[in-house]
């Protein structure tokens, strides 16, 4: 009768069944399979909007122009003689600071999302894209690492042979025991980097602070912003191009400025970000993870700046490492040595510093 519900019966599940199992089993089946269920669904939160690429300037390299330190690829940069650097070794786990020598060699590091499992039952179920959903969101992982390790470079950058109370280039450094962001605090900032003849970038900041922007009177901005913030609720640029990147995990109390991306390092891309489809023990359950080989450098500590607000004097520390236990792997010892990390593109007989158990003269 029509307008009934038609009962499925065991020979309409068992075809459903066999179309499944053939489609999985073609090249591509499974990506296929999960992309027709294209039904949109709600977000609990924003999706994270990665920052770090927009700072650095990225570029690919190939196997070719690395060189093997410990049979580890690392690609080589030249160094301003007047500048302190930062960068990773292989393992991406500490940050290493360069004072002295004319070249650094920047580890490639593998990054990767945690290994997530995706369940065929699912997929039968789900009212959106399913796959498709779970790579975004190992991406957006894989974005954050990234991130986070861009900013515990510019803070070991600025801390120099500092301590995270008293860094030695306080000069980078606007601290203000004010609550909220006012338009002297940006112009103090700006003029961090101006003093060195750099052009700016891009000043990244909780999103929280931006809101801080949107409240600020006729005194400090023209009419013409004030109209535009009253008609889109929005600012995103300021000074000009200067544009407000926003990132969660930016600590409310912190403002980053950065010059243009050719003054403040590269991020070296050996293997950009991959996605992998694995088997696993289930038949009916298959792994999904993302991973890329990329290197991190930041070639000068005039080319980033920093303000932290609800500063006291001497309790505060202005120098926050977001990615590693400052107590353990980021523990330093009173005094540094005079030179730190590789030279000239080779390996020198220098000291290094990282966990403070592995102070040692090299080999």
């Amino acid at each position: 009768m029509p307008g009934l519900m038609r009962i499925k019966t065991a020979q309409d599940t068992a075809n459903a069944d066999y179309t499944i199992s053939q489609l999985l089993e073609t090249p591509g089946g499974f990506e296929k399979f999960a992309a027709e269920q294209l039904p949109t669904f709600i977000r609990e939160t924003r999706d994270y909007e990665a920052f770090g690429r927009q700072v650095l300037l990225t570029h690919n390299i190939t196997g070719e122009e690395c060189q093997m330190i410990g049979n580890e690829p690392y690609f080589y940069y030249a160094k301003d003689m007047n500048s302190h650097a930062a960068f990773f070794n292989d393992d991406g786990m500490i940050p290493r600071l360069q004072i002295e020598g004319e070249g650094v060699n920047v580890g490639i590091t593998s990054i990767t999302s945690d290994d997530t499992q995706i369940y065929l039952k699912r997929l039968l179920v789900q009212r959106y894209n399913y796959l498709e959903r779970t790579r975004e969101l190992s991406g957006q992982a894989v974005a954050k690492i990234e991130d986070n390790k861009i900013l515990d470079l510019v803070n070991t950058v600025l801390m120099g042979t500092g301590t995270q109370t008293d860094p030695q280039h306080m000069e980078q450094i606007v601290a203000s025991q004010d609550a909220t962001i006012t338009k002297q605090h940006l112009v103090s900032l700006r003029q961090c980097i101006t003093q060195h003849n750099i052009p700016l970038g891009n000043f990244v900041m909780s999103p929280m602070r931006v809101d801080d922007i949107l409240k600020w009177g006729r005194d400090e901005i023209d009419q013409l912003t004030q109209r535009e913030i009253m008609e889109t609720g929005a600012k995103y640029k300021i000074f000009g191009d200067m544009k407000l990147l926003t990132s969660p995990i930016i600590n409310n109390d912190e403002v980053y400025l950065f010059a243009e991306p050719e003054y403040v390092g590269r991020m070296p891309i050996l293997k950009d970000l991959t996605v992998k489809l694995t088997e696993t023990t289930n038949k009916l359950v298959k792994g999904l993870f993302m991973f890329e080989f990329v290197g991190f450098y930041i070639a000068s500590h005039k080319a980033v700046a920093k303000l932290v607000l609800n500063y006291e004097d001497g309790t505060t520390n202005l120098i926050k490492f977001s990615s590693v236990d400052v107590a353990g792997a980021m523990a330093r010892p009173t005094t540094r040595p005079d030179s730190v990390g590789t030279l000239e593109g080779k390996t020198e007989p220098s000291k290094s510093w990282g966990p403070a158990e592995d102070w040692s003269t090299s080999k």
